[in-house]
């Protein structure tokens, strides 16, 4: 016997009353999922509009200090356009910068810049009316995009050593200066090197990090498989870990020849810097960019002349 109002019991024919309410209960299911496939969809084909970025890219893409709009950052993932723009911009070099050298090798007394010439040097591009620019705002100017100042400079260190951050990325800061830095990506966190989470802060502040190999052989003599693992997926680690676009590489040693040079145009670079060897910054060699070498103890005035 069913009381009044009851809910009838559900036997073997008793499905059929509740069949307009589950059909109601399917409808908006179905709406829901539409609703959210559609977002998903959408959301799918804006981030899709920057190709081959990775998710650590697509992020900085957006980000409001130092990063690029969509247009910027897909000129830095394509070649520059045949009617690319003739630009001057001297581009300098430093490896190590402190009052005294790593433990890294014979050759790090030479490539440490000592704290108190480093102050010079930024105090001297200062007071000439210098500003500091990335190599990726010398690219975006070559390809229309960007405008740079009257002079610009574009400041390069190699190899990741850890007084890239505690001595020369405060004094850049200091002075209002942005830098381009070339890491080994293999050596990333290691005794005397940057730290991954360092590099970050440091791109976050406007700096760029940019290739310099895996483990810093010379390219010219690894084997096709072993040239392509070293430049694609030093690209893949930094774009992963700094959000930054993989646009520039630093040989290492300075070292390459046709086939390096192509294998570098490959994996998605556009532009790539050589030591104090190589072409005149302009469209026609992009990736041999001659770099002005700052020297251990170089006087004032020759550090002048590299950028005068």
């Amino acid at each position: 016997m069913t009381m009044p109002g009851a809910v009838p019991s559900r036997g073997r024919g008793g499905n059929t009353s509740r069949v307009p309410a589950l059909t109601a209960l399917m409808v908006v299911v179905a709406v829901v999922l539409g609703v959210g496939l559609s977002s998903a969809l959408t959301e799918e084909t804006e981030s899709s509009s920057i190709p081959e970025m990775g998710f650590g890219a697509a992020v900085y893409a957006s980000a409001e200090a130092g990063g690029y709009s969509e247009g910027e950052m897909r000129a830095l993932m394509e070649p520059l356009p045949a009617n690319a723009a003739q630009v001057t911009v001297p581009v300098l070099m430093y490896h190590y910068v402190d009052d005294e050298p790593p433990p890294a090798g014979p050759y790090a007394d030479g490539l440490t810049v000592r704290t108190p010439d480093f102050v010079e040097e930024l105090e001297y591009l200062a007071e000439n009316g210098y500003q500091a620019v990335r190599l990726s705002d010398v690219y975006l100017a070559m390809a229309g995009l960007k405008e740079l100042p009257a002079k610009s400079v574009a400041l390069t260190f190699d190899d990741g050593g850890l007084d890239n951050y505690t001595v020369a990325f405060p004094l850049l800061k200091q002075y209002g200066f942005t830098a381009t830095f070339f890491v080994i990506t293999k050596t990333v966190g290691r005794d005397g090197q940057m730290s991954w989470e360092q590099l970050q802060e440091m791109v976050a502040a406007g700096m760029s990090v940019q290739s310099h190999s895996v483990s810093h052989p010379d390219l010219r003599g690894v084997s096709d498989e072993k040239l392509r693992s070293e430049l694609v997926d030093s690209r893949q680690a930094i774009t992963e870990a700094v959000g930054e676009p993989g646009y520039a590489f630093c040989y290492p040693s300075g070292a390459c020849d046709e086939r390096v040079v192509e294998a570098v145009r490959s994996a998605g670079y556009v532009m790539a810097v050589v030591t104090d060897k190589g072409e005149v910054l302009n469209p026609g060699a992009i990736f041999e960019i001659r770099r002005g070498r700052v020297q251990a103890h170089m006087s004032l005035g020759s550090f002048a002349k590299l950028v005068d």
